[in-house]
């Protein structure tokens, strides 16, 4: 929570959208407002005509009463972690998790039933970190040994600009660093991961926990998989002068980054894949929600990916015409 505000930051357009969606808190601020910032962006904020909701506690203790209760409830989350890239709260709600602790909530269940919030597994002890072995962007470091899947990580790592066309580092990464976005190192990752068996392991066996944790790992693979060959067929693109590299891009190669303001059709698709249903698939797994895991998730991206594979064959089609 506290890099909220950093991470929002970070991204490369986001000067580009309307100043009521960012330091105006209607659009992405409304929720990365939790973030900590500093003096200088508070009398930036405050400059630019944002005179209220610049705090960030009050995003969960909402004002006036600040209340702790409140903040331990899993609706407590739900206005920030719904919707589009993470329908956590529509996942969990619909979860035999989420679906158990409403029902104690009404007094169906007896408060000795054992439902966890959303605070139970991602605040422990009342650790604000908010922090996940695999991060928002399901990406990490080091690469893993299956070759297949550090060829898919590497090229998903190029297409969100923390890696350049040559798989070599850039100044973005630095950025993600800075704003703790992804684990960079195993002790990193294996840290989270021990402490979410240890939490799981308050209700299952240890055997279970990993078990259940191990399928959302493989999930992530078989989705970057997808995901690797939708860019790869878009970085062609580039490559054989079918798409002109924007002035804005730092190399001829998609960028995620840019989400809606994805200069092409074809990009905009390979961004709807990467945030939405890539997405989708790896949390509605860790969430224990089939329906979104599947539907909502794999599926669609099986689809993206057929339809990637249609729009570069036309424009190739189409290029070539021109050219004759």
């Amino acid at each position: 929570h506290a890099f909220a505000w950093a991470a929002m930051k970070a991204m490369p357009t986001i000067h580009w959208q309307p100043m009521a969606m960012t330091e105006g808190m209607k659009g992405c601020g409304g929720c990365h407002k939790i973030g900590l910032k500093t003096e200088a962006e508070i009398k930036e904020l405050k400059r630019n005509g944002s005179g209220f909701g610049l705090a960030s506690c009050d995003a969960c203790h909402t004002r006036h009463t600040f209340s702790v209760d409140e903040a331990r409830q899993p609706q407590a989350c739900e206005t920030c972690h719904m919707g589009f890239d993470h329908p956590q709260w529509e996942m969990y709600s619909a979860s035999k998790h989420g679906v158990r602790y409403l029902l104690r909530q009404n007094k169906i269940l007896p408060e000795t039933a054992a439902a966890p919030a959303c605070q139970t597994c991602h605040m422990q002890g009342g650790n604000h970190e908010v922090r996940t072995a695999w991060g928002f962007l399901a990406v990490r470091l080091p690469m893993p040994e299956d070759t297949q899947w550090a060829a898919d990580r590497a090229t998903i790592l190029q297409a969100l600009g923390v890696l350049d066309p040559d798989g070599k580092p850039t100044a973005r990464l630095d950025v993600v660093k800075a704003a703790d976005v992804a684990r960079l190192t195993q002790e990193a990752w294996q840290q989270e991961r021990d402490k979410m068996i240890k939490t799981c392991s308050q209700c299952h066996s240890v055997n279970f926990a990993k078990g259940e944790l191990e399928k959302g790992d493989q999930m992530i693979k078989a989705s970057d998989h997808l995901m690797a060959e939708a860019i790869r067929i878009v970085a062609d693109l580039y490559k054989d002068g079918v798409l002109q590299k924007p002035k804005s891009y730092p190399y001829a190669f998609p960028d995620l980054l840019t989400f809606h303001d994805a200069p092409t059709v074809i990009e905009q698709k390979l961004f709807v894949m990467y945030l939405e249903h890539r997405m989708r698939t790896f949390q509605g797994t860790f969430h224990a929600n089939p329906d979104y895991a599947l539907w909502y998730g794999w599926s669609e991206m099986q689809r993206d990916l057929t339809e990637i594979r249609t729009m570069a064959q036309e424009m190739r089609r189409s290029h070539e015409a021109i050219r004759k």
